[in-house]
């Protein structure tokens, strides 16, 4: 008989296997009061080795059976920390796939404060749904995993094999304020897994909330993010994996974007923490790409990039991105003069024609920048604004800031026949200065640039003398310099 289906009643000296572990797993208390155990819903257990050989001294514990994972809630549902709450949990119910993958529901009372959930869903090719949940309220944990139907071997497998990264993706949202570790996420193989959701819920605050939604699948990748801070929003497009670089290529671009995104935060006094989260979230949704499809695939078709068009392109996939910090009413006495901070950025690639020999494909990055953010008119003298007409000196300024690049390669009757880049950056800044409560002056400074590089006769002059591979691979990366979006009209001049 499987010790796992006894039950103990009122005139039945038999104790259930959760007081069983319990005991092992709980310290001696003083208190005559019987301790909280969790409850637990379970199928297709695998039965309890025979006490014959071997005892519970002597035992591995596979830390995804049911005993285990009753004594790990046991342990966490008395934390009042997200992170202590579903500590290793995510792992070990994941786990279970690596074996029987048996479904899992079960409820552990506790006394913490904790308030979050995480939700996992997997589909996988052939259609089934495997759903995982956690949930930590003032009344105790609850967890959830379920599969709609059996799945094959290496299904189980690749859904075992999501469970560090799972894990390490809660680790991080449990931290406070949270963090995102999701890249793990994004190495699921497509061709057994479809597509992974997560979704997040995390009290940052009494009644505040930060929720978290992310996406990845065969054709797009998304990220959501909203809390009190404000918002970010991340979107890739993945089904054109012929247009993608190497690996080379995508963390240069990357790193490229990053540094934008770090120049558009100081030129507009954003939220360091938001913009941190921002940056984290679109360099884990970049990393871990799937395989770019094989020469033979696209050979002869527009899809049949040589390497001179991976270079002159940024290499990553099309994408939409924006972060939009919580305005804020810093001024008392000008409630109208808000601080706020949004920035935005894409890229798209086209690729037209009727073949290889006869093609053309355009690539066009964007991004747009508004802000706005008092200043003390001293440098030496931080900025105190009361509703003291005293207090009230001080600059107000607003930033409207725009960038384009566009790339354009043409072939015709397989010659290349054009290759261009092109930029175009304006930035205004307008100051309002104020004495007390006085303006006194207000002036705007616009700015802007436009260039245009003809590549070209760079890529005659490497078709005339190829050179070594260093040679190569150093022209390579100075083609692929041209792609990055510039956003300071000086950068324009200096790069045309």
């Amino acid at each position: 008989m499987n010790p796992l289906l006894l039950k103990t009643t009122q005139d039945s000296p038999a104790a259930s296997w959760q007081d069983r572990l319990y005991a092992l797993t709980s310290k001696p208390a003083a208190s005559t009061h019987a301790p909280m155990k969790p409850s637990v819903v379970y199928e297709a257990s695998t039965p309890a080795p025979d006490p014959t050989y071997g005892g519970a001294a002597t035992a591995t514990v596979n830390p995804s059976s049911d005993d285990a994972l009753a004594a790990l809630m046991a342990r966490n549902s008395a934390s009042s920390q997200p992170a202590g709450l579903f500590a290793g949990l995510g792992q070990a119910l994941l786990g279970r796939f690596a074996t029987d993958g048996a479904n899992f529901v079960s409820d552990a009372p506790g006394t913490g404060s904790a308030d979050a959930s995480i939700s996992l869903g997997i589909r996988t090719a052939s259609g089934a749904t495997v759903k995982l949940s956690l949930s930590g309220t003032q009344s105790g944990l609850s967890v959830s995993l379920t599969s709609d139907r059996t799945l094959t071997d290496s299904e189980k497998q690749a859904v075992a094999g999501l469970a560090r990264a799972f894990q390490d993706a809660v680790d991080g949202l449990g931290k406070q304020p949270p963090t995102l570790s999701l890249d793990g996420l994004m190495s699921a193989d497509p061709s057994v897994l479809t597509s992974v959701d997560l979704n997040a819920s995390i009290a940052t605050a009494p009644g505040v909330h930060e929720s978290i939604a992310l996406h990845t699948g065969s054709d797009s990748r998304s990220l959501k993010v909203d809390g009190a801070g404000g918002s970010i929003a991340l979107g890739l497009d993945m089904s054109n994996p012929a247009t993608w670089g190497n690996r080379a290529q995508r963390d240069a671009s990357v790193a490229s974007y990053l540094d934008q995104i770090d120049a558009a935060a100081r030129r507009g006094h954003a939220d360091a923490s938001l913009v941190s989260l921002f940056k984290d979230g679109f360099s884990q949704l970049n990393s871990n790409y799937p395989p770019s499809p094989t020469a033979a695939s696209t050979r002869g078709t527009v899809r049949d990039l040589s390497g001179n068009d991976h270079a002159m392109l940024t290499g990553l996939a099309d994408f939409d991105m924006s972060i939009s910090q919580a305005s804020r009413a810093s001024n008392p006495r000008q409630g109208a003069e808000l601080d706020t901070f949004n920035y935005d950025a894409s890229q798209s690639t086209t690729l037209s024609g009727r073949n290889a020999s006869d093609r053309r494909i355009t690539q066009s990055q964007a991004s747009h920048l508004t802000a706005s953010f008092h200043t003390s008119p001293w440098p030496d003298t931080p900025l105190n604004l009361t509703d003291k007409i005293g207090s009230q000196n001080y600059n107000y300024t607003k930033i409207d800031d725009s960038a384009h690049a566009s790339t354009n390669i043409a072939y015709a009757k397989g010659k290349l026949i054009a290759a261009s880049v092109s930029h175009d950056a304006s930035q205004d800044t307008h100051v309002l200065k104020y004495m007390v409560g006085q303006l006194i002056d207000d002036s705007d400074t616009p700015s802007h640039q436009k260039s245009t590089r003809d590549l070209l006769p760079l890529l005659a002059g490497d078709a005339r003398h190829p050179g070594s591979a260093a040679d190569q691979a150093n022209s390579a990366n100075a083609l692929h310099a041209y792609s990055k979006l510039l956003m300071d009209p000086s950068d324009v001049t200096s790069h045309a």
